[in-house]
């Protein structure tokens, strides 16, 4: 059940048919004289990012790449900063990238060359290249087509990430008052950041909550656009709503706030394979969003009501869209960050996203690619209201996990 406004609202639950944290990287030239693009006037060195401009990138390439190929070198921060500066690219500059800087090495579909061969850091890189050579020889597949693929991808909802001020009074709180588990917890000193994993059950196979604390942050805006979250529960929390039967329906519901003031739908039902079972945003236009789900992501609509009353027996996570009548903004705060859901084929889900957001809005904030140090593909995108999804690579996700163990 939604949480019960005075203004009224219709609801739209989708789910699927079927079954990370990047850091600003900062690095100065050793050599200022193959770095002609990231220097000033006077000659001087000055910190490239990798979300410098596209322009400097070719003599970034050149400058670094090159020589450390020469020299026979073995810089990882040199070759992942530059794996990273290519992942930020357009498709059409990264195939410029590629006619002006690697034709010497002929590189093409079916020849890796001493590319790939050179340093493990490198390999990423080569196979990013290949892949866009081979897009830009391969027919060009009809739109019908390539929005087909969600509906055949296998995916799932792996885990909604936010944000919490006390990372152990949060792990404390979700495990004693709703009966979750910890499934892996790490601290990255140098990024200053932490993060927990909690839920009902293994990351394998169902959906759970990242916990991220950042070093001195203890308070965050949670903003207007958020819903809350839905899990088969008894007790726990600042109760908001008392316990009692849906209006119009059977379901009996109540609402708890968490320490951070996270609201949590609290359901009772019989057991269930996915207690954690919704993410409720609220949305300016329902229509367009159910299009954008459905043809983006392959989602299905499950149920469009004006009223708090669908059944709560889906044995799956679904995201709740929520359009107020008359509120077409919201404010987003910085205490929700995203959802990640899984894919076979983060290039090929990317193509789809970007092809829709011409359409319904939107845009892609991370080119398809692996993540320097991790090497799991991910493409994330924003929808038309601006909630962040992130699309993982399945093969890798659980490479990543059992390298965790």
């Amino acid at each position: 059940m939604q949480f019960r406004y005075p203004e009224p609202k219709t609801t739209a639950c989708v789910k699927f048919l079927s079954h990370r944290h990047a850091s600003t990287v900062g690095l100065v030239s050793r050599d200022p004289k193959h770095l002609d693009d990231n220097c000033d006037g006077k000659g001087a060195q000055r910190e490239s990012s990798i979300y410098s401009t596209r322009a400097p990138l070719q003599g970034i390439i050149l400058g670094l790449l090159v020589p450390t190929l020469s020299s026979e070198e073995d810089d990882e921060t040199v070759l992942e900063y530059l794996l990273h500066c290519f992942q930020q690219q357009a498709p059409r500059y990264q195939l410029k990238l590629l006619r002006k800087v690697f034709d010497p090495w002929k590189l093409d579909s079916g020849k890796k060359c001493c590319l790939s061969l050179f340093h493990p850091v490198i390999r990423p890189l080569c196979d990013w290249l290949i892949h866009w050579n081979m897009a830009e020889a391969a027919p060009v597949v009809p739109s019908d087509e390539l929005l087909e693929w969600p509906k055949k991808d296998k995916r799932r909802f792996l885990h909604v990430v936010y944000r919490v001020g006390d990372l152990d009074r949060t792990i404390k709180f979700y495990t004693e008052c709703f009966g979750m588990k910890l499934l892996r917890k790490r601290d990255i000193p140098e990024e200053k950041y932490s993060n927990a994993f909690l839920g009902f059950g293994p990351e394998e196979t169902n959906f759970v909550v990242e916990l991220t604390y950042n070093y001195g942050v203890d308070k965050y805006d949670i903003g207007t656009g958020f819903g809350h979250f839905a899990i088969a529960t008894q007790d726990g929390g600042i109760i908001t709503r008392e316990p009692g039967p849906v209006k119009g329906g059977k379901s009996v519901i109540a609402f708890a706030k968490d320490p951070d003031g996270y609201i949590f739908e609290l359901i009772q039902r019989g057991p269930t394979p996915e207690p954690l079972c919704q993410v409720m945003l609220r949305v300016g236009d329902l229509e367009r969003s159910i299009k954008f789900y459905e043809k983006a992501l392959g989602m299905k609509m499950v149920k469009k009501t004006d009223r708090p009353e669908y059944k709560r027996n889906m044995k799956t996570t679904v995201l709740e869209l929520t359009y107020n009548y008359g509120v077409t903004e919201y404010t987003k705060g910085n205490a929700y960050a995203q959802v990640a859901i899984s894919t076979d084929d983060v290039y090929k889900s990317a193509e789809v996203v970007n092809l829709v957001t011409k359409e319904l809005g939107g845009k892609i904030t991370r080119q398809p690619g692996p993540i320097p140090g991790l090497n799991t593909k991910i493409t994330s995108f924003l929808d038309p209201d601006g909630w962040k999804t992130v699309l993982v690579d399945n093969e890798d996700f659980l490479k990543e996990l059992h390298k965790e163990e």
